[in-house]
């Protein structure tokens, strides 16, 4: 994890991306923000410590030569030369306008911070945050006037939840990025930063997740109990297993070609590879596929929850009947 505690907020600009597609243009402005002290704090606590902590960890890539990955390249001027950052970050917000082609883009603002002194492993990194700002929020204020206390109406930027980040950490750390809000649209890492998550183990439960969502989804009621009550057997026995554990499971409910095609999608999808050799740390796997591990179908619509995490659907009997389904269940409680 980043260690962001004595960073500082050295630069910062904001300028004005459209959509290209309406041809809104670009406004760039020629000179960097007059932070405060004030300012600089707000910055540091909801713009470059959410993406540290929680900000997913991707790394820059290209098709044919990653010296061709724009938003790496520009970064790294920066990174290595801060008397760069004001025309390079220009550069960085027209890189932005030219993607921006999807008629779900909205303009707005188009943030870039360089922070000093991200610490990890306790060497000190210099870091270049990246954030678009497409919706603002009405909140309001306090107006005195003569003997009088007003309420007023304003409208900007939000600073409790980050729209659209990304903190880039020089040295080739590594990029994190964060979303928020409906993704319409999959321009911000796919297309702007063209970055995809970084293989760990982290990224690898999460596909794993996935991979068991859509194997439940392909499978009837019947079988797909049975696996799930397999899957949350084998994740409680072990601190860590194997990708391919996973797959040997679910080829006792679904085809093994169907299980080898599955995974080849979600490699080619996130750019991993050696899938089935990965390691999945158990616990993280359960979380990130508790939504489909303890949700079991009983018919047309009709589900069942379980939410005690402590407890598993040991048998499950359904029957239709003349209006409906008749389910017989039985409930383990662990200890």
């Amino acid at each position: 994890m980043l260690d962001v505690s004595s960073a500082r907020v050295t630069h910062c600009v904001v300028h004005r991306v459209g959509n290209r597609l309406r041809e809104e243009g670009c406004e760039f402005s020629q000179q960097e923000v007059r932070g405060t002290a004030e300012l600089h704090g707000t910055l540091l606590r909801h713009y470059l410590t959410p993406l540290a902590k929680s900000g997913e960890d991707f790394e820059f890539y290209h098709e044919s030569d990653i010296s061709l990955n724009s938003v790496k390249q520009f970064s790294t001027r920066i990174l290595v030369d801060v008397g760069n950052f004001l025309n390079v970050s220009q550069n960085i917000a027209k890189h932005l306008y030219s993607i921006s082609t999807h008629p779900s883009i909205a303009e707005g603002e188009f943030i870039v911070i360089l922070f000093q002194d991200v610490r990890i492993d306790g060497a000190s990194h210099a870091a270049l945050g990246l954030y678009k700002i497409e919706q603002r929020e009405t909140f309001l204020d306090i107006e005195r006037s003569n003997d009088s206390i007003n309420l007023i109406e304003l409208n900007g930027i939000p600073v409790t939840s980050i729209q659209k980040g990304a903190l880039i950490v020089g040295g080739d750390v590594g990029v994190f990025v964060k979303e928020s809000g409906s993704q319409q649209t999959k321009y911000w890492a796919e297309l702007f930063l063209k970055a995809r998550p970084r293989q760990t183990r982290k990224s690898t439960s999460k596909l794993a997740a996935e991979f068991v969502k859509q194997v439940c989804s392909r499978i009837d009621v019947e079988a797909g109990m049975s696996l799930r009550r397999d899957l949350v057997d084998i994740f409680s026995a072990n601190e860590t297993i194997n990708y391919r554990d996973v797959e040997e499971v679910s080829e006792r409910y679904l085809d093994r070609n169907e299980v080898s095609r599955l995974t080849q999608q979600l490699e080619d999808h996130a750019g991993f590879s050696a899938l089935s050799e990965s390691t999945v740390d158990s616990a993280l796997l359960s979380r990130q596929a508790r939504s489909v591990l303890r949700q079991y179908p009983l018919g047309d619509g009709i589900g069942l929850t379980i939410a005690n995490p402590k407890a598993r659907l040991d048998k499950c009997s359904v029957s239709k009947t003349k209006n409906g389904y008749r389910a017989i269940i039985d409930i383990e409680l662990g200890e």
